[in-house]
């Protein structure tokens, strides 16, 4: 009898242990939930993944608040179409509705909510959130790849938007950013692709937007860990869903932002001010119309694939002012290329992959061609290179099979030209004079020889 009462008293012990840690709850919808209640309050930590349709979390469990979803609670429940979320509920966590590919309709029925990184990541189908009226962050990635999304909005108490916020909302039309925004991370709203204007209320004193382009401070690429911006302004997102096909950037803008004009598929001009000091990386990324620009004198640096993959980007001049430019123009429609006096180095990848590029000028200034400037150039033909040149990095011509370089002897050029089998020709040597020049020569030695006989003569 001992015994018994002894295992009994055990496995009651276990149950309440159990009860208080992890349990299941069946809702009337059929869905399965389970919980945490170990920190004297409720976490839901986890959806069974074939809940279907509408769910609705309840706001209590065994007495206890619902007061957090966990992360990753819902990921991949894909066959939930809408969450209501009670205001009991304060807190979701990371990647709490994850890949819910049919989800659609999302409601918060309280004011105060914290959401956290990458909250509904993936949740392709879903068209309508309303969001809780206290929140203060949109955090990274929070919506990222929520191609359905049709409309936000965003409540008037948020003072920041994080990195990759909206990336991806390819159906967003319009974005109003509130007076109490403060912090813009880098790329919020990269891939917006349908968004014809940016509205920032006239009360904000940190972002702004004229004719829906925005405005403000940036982060600095640089530095991917940053918590404040720089005061330098920017311009940190054009509108792609706009129909303008030529635009100017204002005179008072320092920097173009990060993918700012990325994937634009109208714009054929864009006119940059004097006064620009950087053009960030993938700044006007695949813009495929993009004809026309030129680098201002001002710019010190163009970040990586800034214009890479612009097909209809024929000549451009890089000034004596840009000293970095990594991978700018990689894969793009260049024919032409000018590296203007003053330029020291042509940049490693800068020129990658621009498989139309034929003409290359380069100044007497140039002192180094860093590795992999020119790989698989395919079209590029005789290229000068001066003597000033003294470093030619690996990979620097590799698959430029048309090349053929001229160069002074001895010069890094041409021993570059040597050691790699590439067809040279002597800079400053004489070149054979044609048909015509012969004759022409011919004529001119005789009748001086007939002149030096008459002077002897006489």
């Amino acid at each position: 009898m001992k015994k018994i009462m002894k295992i009994t008293g055990i496995i009651l012990s276990l149950l309440i242990v159990l009860s208080c840690i992890s349990v299941s709850f069946a809702s009337a919808a059929g869905e399965s939930f389970t919980f945490n209640t170990s920190l004297g309050y409720a976490i839901l930590t986890r959806c069974q993944t074939t809940a279907t349709g509408k769910v609705e979390i309840p706001s209590t469990y065994n007495g206890k608040a619902v007061q957090e979803i966990g992360s990753g609670a819902f990921a991949n429940c894909g066959s939930i179409t809408e969450i209501v979320i009670p205001s009991s509920v304060n807190k979701v966590g990371n990647g709490a509705f994850e890949s819910c590919l049919s989800l659609e309709k999302i409601t918060f029925e309280g004011s105060e909510c914290k959401i956290g990184k990458y909250a509904f990541i993936h949740c392709s189908a879903l068209k309508t959130i309303v969001l809780p009226l206290s929140l203060t962050e949109i955090p990274d990635e929070a919506f990222n790849d929520c191609t359905s999304l049709t409309s936000i909005t965003i409540p008037s108490t948020v003072t920041l938007i994080g990195k990759e916020a909206f990336k991806m909302c390819n159906k967003l039309t319009q974005i109003n950013i509130p007076a109490s925004v403060k912090t813009i991370r880098k790329n919020a709203f990269i891939g917006c692709a349908s968004v014809h204007a940016f509205n920032v209320d006239n009360g904000n004193t940190v972002y702004s937007d004229v004719n829906g382009v925005l405005y403000g401070p940036y982060e600095s690429s640089f530095d991917p860990n940053a918590v404040s911006a720089v005061t330098d302004k920017a311009l940190i997102q054009y509108p792609n869903g706009a129909a303008a096909t030529s635009f100017s950037v204002p005179s008072d803008v320092k920097i173009i932002a990060d993918y700012a004009f990325g994937e634009n598929s109208k714009l054929t001009q864009i006119t940059l001010p004097g006064g620009l000091e950087k053009i960030d990386a993938y700044a006007f990324y695949m813009c495929s119309k993009l004809s026309e620009i030129t680098i201002p004198l001002t710019v010190t640096t163009i970040g990586s694939q800034a214009f890479a993959k612009c097909s209809s980007l024929k000549k451009i001049s890089i000034p004596a002012s840009v000293t970095n430019y990594e991978s700018a123009f990689y894969d793009s429609g260049l024919t032409e290329v000018t590296l203007e006096n003053g330029v020291k180095t042509i940049s490693t990848r800068a020129f990658e992959k621009c498989s139309d590029l034929e003409t290359v000028i380069i100044s007497d200034s140039v002192e180094t061609i860093a590795s992999g400037a020119f790989l698989n150039c395919t079209s590029l033909g005789e290229i000068e290179i001066p003597s000033s040149v003294t470093s030619i990095g690996t990979k620097a011509f590799d698959g430029c099979s048309s090349l053929s370089i001229v160069a002074e002897e001895g010069s890094a050029a041409y021993d570059y030209a040597v050691n790699n089998g590439i067809e040279i020709s002597e800079k400053g040597g004489e070149e054979e004079p044609s048909f015509f020049q012969k004759i022409i020569n011919a004529i001119v030695g005789f009748f001086k020889m007939i002149i030096e006989l008459i002077t002897s003569i006489f």
